[in-house]
């Protein structure tokens, strides 16, 4: 399902108070086992993903060890931020995600997928009680997006470029000299721009100057005071040179 511009798959159940998902992996539904379990995939939303920033550290409690509802899997880190990862359920962790720890941005890039936390074998079946279905809890995310402003992209950025008020020629001689002396081949500038034509002069300008138009995506602003509609241009550029 699509809230904004963020996918939220359906096969997954959510945990909103954490800004949780989980998948369930498999379950143990022999009769008379006294084995009956779940093992629960869980990944952080892309809500907190956006909230925390770029990603630079990860930290996760080792496997084996046991975990209680609404405790702490591990914390995340960027520049300006400092978070704590709460498990949806209690249970036993039985894998992590040892690839994060090289390459924490993952987390940013690919929530649902392969930036993915932790496997955890469930213990009290009470806990899915309060894991919800896309369905029942769609409106609270849609709530949620929008309190935080949630923009989700196709690559998440590295660097954040606010060019507010400011004619675009004046944009693209900013934006080629911070992508020149700022910027890492590869990396990825978010540039937020209000004028009219930014969609159009930013797309010309990078197959002139041959670097990669990531996407383009186009926000309703209210102006209050003219009582007009205007709009915010989210321009993401990878430089490749």
């Amino acid at each position: 399902m699509k809230i904004e511009n963020c996918n939220f798959p359906d096969k997954y159940s959510y945990d909103t108070q954490n800004f949780i998902w989980a998948d369930l992996e498999f379950t143990n539904t022999q009769t008379n086992s006294l084995d009956r379990y779940v093992i629960v995939r869980v990944g952080i939303m892309p809500i907190l993903s956006y909230i925390s920033g770029n990603i630079n550290k990860i930290k996760l409690k080792s496997e084996g060890e046991y975990v209680n509802k609404d405790k702490s899997l591990g914390t995340i880190e960027s520049l300006s931020y400092f978070g704590v990862i709460r498990s949806p359920i209690s249970g036993k962790i039985v894998e992590i995600n040892k690839s994060l720890m090289h390459n924490p941005k993952t987390v940013n890039d690919s929530p649902f997928e392969f930036g993915w936390i932790a496997k955890i074998k469930s213990s009290d079946a009470n806990d899915f009680e309060l894991l919800q279905p896309i369905d029942k809890c769609k409106d609270e995310l849609s709530l949620l997006v929008k309190k935080y402003n949630v923009k989700c992209f196709k690559s998440f950025p590295d660097y954040e470029l606010y060019e507010l008020g400011t004619e675009c020629s004046a944009t693209l001689a900013k934006l080629g000299d911070f992508i020149g002396l700022k910027m890492n081949t590869g990396q990825i500038v978010h540039l937020v721009s209000d004028d009219p034509t930014a969609d159009l002069e930013v797309s010309r300008w990078a197959i002139d100057n041959n670097q990669e138009l990531v996407e383009i995506i186009m926000e309703k602003n209210e102006i209050k005071s003219s009582n007009k509609m205007n709009y915010l241009f989210h321009i993401l550029v990878k430089k490749l040179n």
